[in-house]
């Protein structure tokens, strides 16, 4: 991709990036306290105490054969081990696995985390639960997870590779290690230009039924993106969990959330106590049920950890040039659909446009069939424009089984939080017949089914927080 953009190198200049992007976040040496004793979930302070601060790395970066892989390798094998003595032991792997599920696979809408504005606050958390774990069992305070920063390096790093001898090795991914992943799939511009929590991060869970439910732009793009293309256990909310891989995404994710929040100060978090003061549970090291306010958990550092640097690859942090984008070539299965202005906030989104090259929205549209699932699919708009056929690429989301607030429907109504460029708000205010295509994207090793994704009903409105 090219690298001499305008915009790209405004990017850089924004916030005085290095050419590699974002600076370093300084080092302290603070972590957060033991447990208190206790019976039931033990309440966390978010007070700090003296003790390790661990540099989580990116795992890429790191030998193979380094010394610090084999510690963490040794860690893993113990909580595997334990499962195989009990699947009970609260310390071990299959408890591990079993905790994300716990939250992500639930039927009781209540406890789950996905979905809406608590998807990072907790996995954030989940993440601190199994650093902890293999802390312990290794005896080894300097331990730290790693992080897979597919913005530099788009393979699942060769640590994971092997075979069953090799702990971080998981059977179940429909991925090669030659395998690359979509470039289209990593790309966390439009995240970084949301200037708002809810854009990037969720909308507040729903109360009750008919309420519109929207994760955030991170969520359904990058975030749901690799966890699809990779596929087996990964591709699930009930055993994602248990690929090793899991942590290191995720470990980037929660980087990324990092870089967001430093990458302007427009970007904001929520000051609202619904969010604020929300209790998550985990377990500790010791696999014993502990709870944190999510106030408690935005610095790292309370939590013992932070990263080695917040650099991301500019080439996936900015506005695509035209050259680089995903170019639709009609197939059988794309879902074809028209755009309808009557229920779109036409005048709206042209306003917000006026001097802006791009923003976000809203996309919503009702699903009369979802096929399979996870769906993921390239988004277009296309209209006549400048005498031709224009086709502009807005996104590549992967959408998930969404359920509905009793549980045990799915919701009807679907909503994405995409980014779009002035070309596409000129063609709404001129009334073009634009038509919204949905086109799966193929992935490693698995057939595309011959089932349309059926929707109707696509509409535009501006994204709350503008309006």
């Amino acid at each position: 991709m090219k690298m001499n953009h305008p915009q790209r190198r405004d990017f850089l200049k924004k916030m005085g990036w290095s050419t590699l992007g974002l600076s370093a976040l300084p080092l302290a040496a603070t972590s957060v306290s033991g447990c208190k004793n206790g019976t039931g979930p033990q309440e966390k302070t978010g007070a700090k105490s003296s003790g390790n601060l661990v540099v989580r790395k990116n795992i890429a970066d790191i030998p193979v054969d380094d010394a610090e892989i084999k510690v963490f390798k040794d860690a893993l094998n113990i909580l595997k081990k334990r499962s195989e003595v009990s699947p009970l032991d609260p310390s071990g792997w299959q408890a591990q696995g079993m905790l994300h599920a716990t939250f992500c696979a639930t039927s009781i809408y209540a406890n789950q985390v996905h979905y809406n504005w608590y998807v990072w606050p907790w996995h954030r958390l989940y993440l601190w639960s199994m650093e902890q774990k293999l802390q312990k069992a290794v005896q080894e305070p300097t331990l730290a997870l790693h992080y897979w920063d597919w913005t530099k390096f788009n393979y699942i790093p060769e640590h994971y590779w092997g075979d069953e001898s090799n702990p971080l090795y998981n059977v179940t991914r429909m991925v090669k290690a030659t395998d690359e992943v979509p470039k289209d799939f990593i790309n966390v511009g439009a995240g970084f230009r949301a200037e708002h929590y809810k854009t990037f991060g969720g909308y507040p869970a729903i109360k009750k039924r008919g309420e519109a439910q929207l994760d955030g732009l991170a969520e359904q793009s990058f975030h749901n993106n690799i966890h699809n293309w990779i596929g087996g256990q990964m591709a699930t909310f009930t055993e994602s969990g248990f690929d090793p891989i899991f942590y290191a995404h995720h470990g980037n994710c929660d980087r990324i959330w990092e870089a967001w929040r430093t990458y302007s100060p427009n970007n904001t978090l929520p000051q609202d106590a619904e969010w604020l003061e929300k209790r998550l549970f985990a377990t500790d090291g010791n696999g014993t049920p502990v709870a944190f306010k999510i106030k408690e958990l935005l610095n790292t550092e309370d939590l013992g950890y932070t990263f080695q640097n917040l650099d991301l690859n500019p080439t996936f942090c900015n506005p695509y040039e035209e050259a680089d984008k995903p170019v639709r070539e009609a197939s059988k299965v794309d879902c074809v659909a028209p755009l309808n202005l009557n229920t779109s906030q036409t005048d709206a989104i042209y306003t917000e446009m006026v001097n802006k090259e791009r923003t976000h929205v809203i996309l919503h549209f009702e699903r009369a069939q979802l096929p399979y699932q996870p769906y993921c699919a390239r988004v277009f708009f296309e209209y006549d424009g400048n005498g031709e056929r224009q086709s502009k690429y807005t996104g590549t989301f992967t959408i998930l089984p969404i359920l509905d607030l009793d549980s045990v429907l799915l919701q009807n109504g679907v909503h994405l939080q995409i980014e779009i460029e002035k070309d596409i708000a000129d063609a709404i205010e001129a009334e073009k017949d634009i038509q919204v295509v949905f086109q799966p994207v193929p992935l490693p090793n698995r057939n595309i089914p011959d089932e349309i994704l059926k929707l109707e009903n696509i509409s535009l409105k501006l994204n709350y927080e503008n309006a």
